[in-house]
């Protein structure tokens, strides 16, 4: 229910997104769009909130006090804001980091939608994971949190490939012990010796974003003699150049964009309630994208 002051001025649940710099997100566009089309926008408000690595503390105090009912977190303070919190999800003490806030329980919990907004996304495009061989090519945080939701999900092999090879080696060696998965870490040179032995690859490296790396890509289609799933989380282009050569060589692509709206949407889900309206934030994020 909103609160209504004597002047009967609607007070609305503040939700917002958190980092620094935080203009370029676009958390509100889609998290707005979910509001407006299940009519909970009369009860929500969702915002951007630049909040520098001193103001961390206080910003915690808002949400534990409701001043704020929850939150997204992004870079630099995902991994800086866990010994704030109450309780971790399972999902974000393994990956590490957290990209949500929610209050439960009178507890101030940390979640993290990264890793189960890729799975949804494969999901969405039909693609089963369970026994899959999955290639991570990238090891940084967006890898982390895929790679330990889809070891939660019945992805049992692994091969992690990163330009830093002690990288590679160090998200192997964690999620072994923390998962017992089978995991072969490799310098990302080497990823064409492991296109004939996956099933599904996901790019997980800036290579291919618009700007200056957007007409670059690792793999062209000859390099994809195997039919296999590639998906890139790299949403802006639509279609990378990476899916556009896989796209020729026969192989199904995914779409980066997926994973950014699913994520938002189990925050959203978490939020309110209710069940998120993926199809209208994705058609809001594509408009944004084009503006």
């Amino acid at each position: 229910m909103t609160v209504e002051d004597e002047n009967d001025v609607v007070i609305k649940k503040k939700l917002v997104v958190i980092g620094d710099p935080i203009g370029h997100s676009l958390s509100p566009v889609i998290q707005g769009a979910a509001l407006k089309e299940t009519g909970l926008d009369g009860e929500f408000v969702y915002e951007k909130v630049q909040v520098k690595s001193d103001e961390l503390g206080a910003f915690v105090e808002l949400v534990r006090t409701r001043e704020i009912f929850g939150a997204n977190v992004t870079l630099p303070h995902k991994v800086a804001i866990k010994p704030l919190l109450d309780k971790l999800t399972k999902e974000a003490e393994l990956i590490g980091a957290v990209n949500t806030l929610y209050y439960e329980d009178r507890k101030l919990i940390g979640h993290n939608t990264d890793g189960i907004g890729c799975l949804n996304t494969l999901k969405e495009s039909d693609v089963d994971v369970i026994g899959r061989k999955v290639l991570l090519l990238g090891a940084g945080g967006a890898a982390r949190a895929i790679a330990f939701v889809l070891a939660l999900n019945g992805v049992k092999s692994f091969v992690i490939l990163d330009m830093k090879i002690e990288s590679a080696k160090n998200l192997a060696d964690e999620l072994h012990e923390k998962t017992g998965a089978y995991v072969v870490p490799d310098d990302s040179v080497h990823v064409r010796d492991y296109l004939d032995s996956i099933d599904i690859l996901i790019h997980c490296t800036p290579i291919g974003m618009k700007g200056e790396k957007e007409n670059h890509t690792l793999l062209g289609e000859k390099d994809f003699k195997k039919k296999i799933v590639v998906m890139d989380i790299v949403y802006n282009p639509q279609k990378t150049l990476l899916l556009k050569e896989a796209e020729k060589a026969g192989c199904k692509i995914v779409e980066g964009l997926g994973m950014l709206v699913h994520q938002g949407a189990v925050s959203f889900e978490i939020w309110t309630g209710k069940k998120a309206p993926v199809d209208v934030m994705r058609k809001a994020m594509i408009e944004a994208l084009h503006d």
